[in-house]
Formats: structure tokens, sequence, C-alpha cells
């Protein structure tokens, strides 16, 4: 079930992104400097996407002269440029990345109702994602010991 929920997020994401004219890359920039409001290093902004230094470079410039991205020099080490949303990419985005599509889900239901269900439902949220965690934690444990394991020797 997971994984089928991971795959309807990348379908999303990939819509949204296409919708927006942006590679799936450059709409996870995106949102991350949208949703963490924080400015991101170029290694950072690397290892989000999951590409070299090259590809990044090329990523930001891309963006950068569609004026949705800006570099500044980081304060506290001259050496380094940090990333940052500009005006334009929040206008473009903001509701899109922040979108979760609940209302759709309860369009029609009485006001009341979904006052007392949006914190229980909450609540189960919180559960199942620590579950999540909580499973993957445990098989990374577990692959990590057997490696050992197997390293050591009979």
């Amino acid at each position: 079930m997971l994984a089928r929920a991971e795959l309807l997020g990348f379908y999303r994401i990939r819509s949204v992104a296409a919708r927006s004219g942006l590679t799936v890359h450059e709409y996870t920039v995106l949102a991350e400097l949208l949703l963490g409001r924080r400015a991101m290093t170029g290694a950072e902004v690397a290892e989000t996407v999951g590409l070299g230094t090259g590809g990044t470079t090329r990523l930001l410039a891309r963006l950068e002269e569609r004026d949705l991205v800006e570099r500044e020099p980081d304060p506290d080490d001259g050496r380094r440029l940090l990333v940052l949303a500009t005006a334009r990419a929040r206008e473009i985005l903001w509701t899109d990345v922040t979108d979760t599509g609940a209302g759709r889900i309860v369009t029609g239901v009485p006001a009341e109702w979904v006052d007392w269900f949006r914190p229980v439902a909450g609540r189960v949220l919180d559960v199942g994602v620590r579950r999540i965690q909580e499973m993957r934690d445990r098989e990374h444990r577990d692959r990590v010991r057997r490696r050992r394991q197997r390293a050591a020797g009979p």
C-alpha cells in the first residue's frame, strides 16, 4: 500500500510540475525551498534531487533564468551561494505545493462532522506515519545487522 501511495504522490508531483512547465527536479527544488522556508546551499539542492554538481548547476541556472530562484552569497561563508525561492515562484506554485486535496475529500460533509474528524484524522495520520518510520528503521537495522554478520563470516 505504501508503494502505491508513493507512486500516486509521484504522479501528482509530475502532473503539477508539467502544468507549471517544470521538470520534476525543478519542482522538487522549488517545493523544498517554499515549504522549508529557508535558503539551501547548492550541495543541499544536489542531495534533494539526487544530481551531481554539474546537473545541479544547470538546474539552478534554468530556474534563475525564469526568475524562480535567486542565489546570494552565504553571509557565514563567502565561498558558498545560498539558493532562495523568489516571490514569483511563491506566486506561481504556493497553492499547488500546499494543496493536500483534503477539501475535496470532505465536500458535502456537514461542518460539525469535519470539525470533529479533523483532530482524529490528524492523530491517526501521525500514528501511521510513526509506525511506517519505525518499520523502515527496523528494516534498515536488520539489513545492517545481516551485512555485518556476512562480513564477519560463519
